[in-house]
């Protein structure tokens, strides 16, 4: 992986194996043969515990502490113990790297998936760039059509789910189907929407590329708290608290619907919750890959990551 021009670290979270970080590794020449890994921290280092032949674009962690990881040729990898009925792509060549790791691995889909969530190993969503969501119920998969291009996906309960993304696109899983959520007055059908955090059923963020901040629920609906001199890119949760990656505008925080601008460097286009920190993803991040971490308990509460 070290003979790629161009790293970059996409993704953050923890399983029961400790953290994990996804990164990308290409060419500047031909991004379209980027490389993925998934490191985990082994003290002070992180070393690879999942390295394959293309990109690797999400992944997430189950209820019972297993680790879920979606690539570009439509494979789901996971150290569950579940069996998938299709084998992986065939020309994906995968390993464990350092790691004795047991991967389970499928091709559930024809093309590129990128999201993951669910909230456990026999409820898991998975969303393809081109539109289908896909269904894992401990046994099967389920494919549902969706409109093209969702950017996030997240959720509360096994019927709470939001995917969001291009052409103004916010739709709801209630436990038995997918609707399309009604916009706010003043948001328009072109928006795009590039993240979401359902800290409950009652209360649900949603983030768009044109400043707009949507808070509320698919049942009574959603209000927009946001500005248009601002472009949002993620949002994310700890303790209660709400964090922004507001691009070339800095790192905010909401408070009492006010943006309070925490550190206005650093371009961080990804917010991503490890345990008692939230991790910013900034948009450049050479030579090095790196992050920033904020973990309001420890004595240094603000860290630059370099990996």
């Amino acid at each position: 992986m070290s003979d790629y021009e161009i790293s970059h670290v996409i993704d953050i979270t923890n399983s029961k194996l400790g953290e994990h970080s996804i990164y990308t590794h290409y060419d500047e020449s031909n991004p379209m043969g980027a490389v993925g890994e998934v490191r985990l921290s082994e003290g002070d280092r992180a070393k690879t515990c999942l390295g394959a032949n293309c990109q690797i674009n999400a992944m997430w962690s189950s209820r019972e502490g297993n680790l879920w990881v979606v690539d570009d040729h439509g494979d789901v990898f996971t150290n569950a113990d579940v069996s998938f009925e299709n084998p992986p792509f065939k020309s994906l060549e995968f390993s464990n790297g350092h790691f004795d790791i047991d991967w389970n691995v499928g091709e559930v889909f024809q093309g590129q998936l990128n999201g993951i969530w669910g909230t456990s190993d026999s409820d898991v969503w998975v969303t393809s760039f081109s539109g289908p969501a896909l269904h894992w119920d401990g046994e099967n998969w389920t494919q549902y059509e969706l409109p093209q291009a969702p950017n996030q996906i997240d959720g509360s309960a096994s019927d709470d789910v939001y995917i969001v993304g291009y052409h103004g696109n916010i739709h709801h899983w209630d436990g038995s189907r997918w609707t399309k959520v009604n916009l706010p007055e003043g948001i328009l059908s072109t928006d795009t929407f590039t993240d979401v955090k359902a800290v409950s059923k009652e209360l649900v963020y949603i983030t768009g590329r044109s400043g707009c901040l949507l808070v509320g629920n698919a049942k009574v609906g959603f209000r927009d708290i946001g500005s248009p001199k601002f472009a949002w890119y993620g949002v994310g949760s700890l303790d209660g608290r709400i964090f922004l990656a507001g691009g070339e505008l800095g790192i905010f925080e909401l408070v009492d619907e006010q943006f309070v601008c925490l550190k206005d460097k650093g371009n961080p286009v990804g917010v991503f919750e490890t345990p008692g920190a939230i991790n910013f993803i900034p948009a450049e991040q050479q030579p090095n890959p790196w992050f920033v971490r904020y973990a309001p308990n420890e004595e240094r509460a603000w860290l630059k990551v370099t990996t």
